[in-house]
């Protein structure tokens, strides 16, 4: 059984003429007598005699009929309180994520989570590096890496892609003369990267695995830093697809040698994460970034 086959009887229950009950219902009257048939096969059991004024129930018709009308009652008993609940929710959050994704995807939808929950605060901790959940630093992270200790929940929320990047204007001439069609032929550009020795997260540590490493470098802790320094000409760099295709601008460079893919993880305290407002905004935001796939993935 289901609810939507329960939901088609109890609406021809309550009127028992097809077609008055199938518009009602916004079915078509062969899938309504169709799905009820489906509901009695189920049961193993006939719900209705069908006479001269339409469909009428039968004993277990009527029995099924009080269940359904109490479970009815309850279902609309939590939809109405639930909906309160989201006015009335209150309460801070403080999340750490990693700068890059904090600034490109999560604060532009921060202003609709607020209207949605006016009474929550968020406490967006968006910088080269992550806050201790297990110390309580904050209430929940997105992380690069799936934690292996400590009393938390954890559950994927998206893979992302990266890319090798360069301004259109610096490589518009190599580009269209066919030079840039390998690592080795990128030799004259800068290389736009971390410092090396403060990467903050093994998963950022992709440059020493290619012929990159051998580039003359422009560096920063920071991925936004990195963004415009490519953005005005400054070189070469990777950098996540939802950071680097989000405005004109940037383009992709020998993509058959350079292909990332990495994860975002969420994580957030055992005790607390069936809180309702942590509930609250661990659906909003896989609802976003499922809406969103196609920034992170191609």
């Amino acid at each position: 059984m289901n609810w939507d086959d329960m939901r088609l009887f109890l609406g021809l229950a309550r009127n028992g003429r097809v077609a008055i009950a199938a518009k009602g219902l916004k079915v078509d009257p062969t899938t309504l007598i169709r799905r009820v048939k489906k509901l009695e096969d189920s049961l193993n059991c006939e719900l209705f005699e069908l006479t001269n004024k339409g469909y009428v129930l039968t004993s277990q018709g009527s029995e099924l009929v009080r269940y359904i009308e109490k479970a009815e009652h309850y279902f609309l008993q939590a939809q109405n309180e639930l909906g309160d609940e989201r006015l009335h929710m209150e309460g801070s959050i403080r999340v750490s994520v990693s700068e890059g994704f904090g600034s490109w995807f999560l604060a532009p939808l921060l202003p609709e989570f607020k209207k949605q929950y006016p009474g929550i605060v968020i406490e967006l901790v968006a910088t080269s590096g992550f806050l201790n959940l297990n110390k309580r630093e904050a209430d929940m992270a997105i992380l690069l890496e799936k934690p292996s200790k400590g009393l938390l929940v954890t559950k994927k929320l998206t893979d992302y892609n990266l890319y090798l990047y360069a301004h259109k204007d610096l490589v518009a001439d190599d580009v269209t003369n066919g030079r840039l069609t390998s690592l080795q032929s990128l030799g004259d550009f800068n290389l736009v990267s971390y410092v090396p020795d403060l990467v903050y997260a093994p998963q950022l540590k992709f440059i020493e695995e290619t012929a990159l490493s051998k580039l003359s470098a422009l560096r920063s802790t920071s991925i936004n830093a990195q963004y415009q320094m490519l953005a005005n000409g400054g070189g070469v760099g990777i950098l996540p697809k939802f950071m680097a295709e989000m405005r004109p601008g940037l383009v992709r460079l020998v993509e058959d040698e350079i292909q990332i893919k990495r994860t975002f993880w969420l994580a957030s305290h055992k005790e607390t994460h069936s809180q309702a407002r942590f509930q609250a905004f661990t659906h909003w935001l896989h609802e976003k970034v499922q809406q969103d796939q196609h920034r992170f993935v191609d």
